[in-house]
């Protein structure tokens, strides 16, 4: 199976598009980067967490990170891919995600809808997700290939809650099968 797209959620690919501690009219906005915590798991040795610029105990944030597939060959006949996803948060985090083709002009012409899992509240534990697809080789000429996923995670709540704010992380794995 090629490796087709490995990558993490970040500031760069991933916003925030609801938050109950975010102003009226500040979303969407560019998630950032929090303090690494000795008590969060590690997903592939990496704990780039992200979370929401604001920072409030219990609040509820919901994360759209998106992933460009890029090197699927154009082939003539279906073309299956694997996704794999796991995340962690020191929350409950639920996450959906959909495979969407985009033509040129940035219209979404085909959604599929590929996983959704919870983490259960579980703050010590990577929780995974996966989902498989065909693709036909029609949809992909001058198109561009993408995975969306909604991630929402409720922050603890605690007193003293600036020592230990809110955390997400995601790692996605895309295979295609030839």
């Amino acid at each position: 199976m090629p490796l087709a797209l490995q990558a993490f959620t970040t500031p760069a690919n991933t916003l925030v598009i609801a938050d109950t501690a975010a102003s009226p009219g500040t979303l969407p906005t560019p998630a950032v980067f929090t303090p690494p915590s000795l008590i969060s798991p590690a997903i592939d040795g990496s704990l780039a967490y992200i979370w929401s610029p604001n920072s409030a105990s219990g609040q509820v944030v919901t994360f759209r990170s998106t992933f460009v597939i890029g090197g699927l060959p154009i082939l003539n006949v279906a073309l299956p891919i694997s996704a794999f996803y796991a995340f962690a948060a020191n929350g409950t985090a639920t996450v959906t995600a959909t495979l969407e083709v985009v033509n040129l002009l940035g219209i979404v012409v085909l959604s599929i809808p590929l996983f959704t899992e919870s983490n259960g509240g579980n703050p010590q534990n990577v929780a995974t997700a996966s989902g498989d697809t065909l693709l036909g080789a029609g949809v992909l000429v001058g198109n561009t290939v993408r995975i969306v996923v909604d991630a929402t995670v409720t922050a603890p709540v605690e007193v003293g809650y600036g020592t230990n704010p809110g955390r997400y992380l995601g790692e996605i794995i895309v295979h295609d099968i030839i």
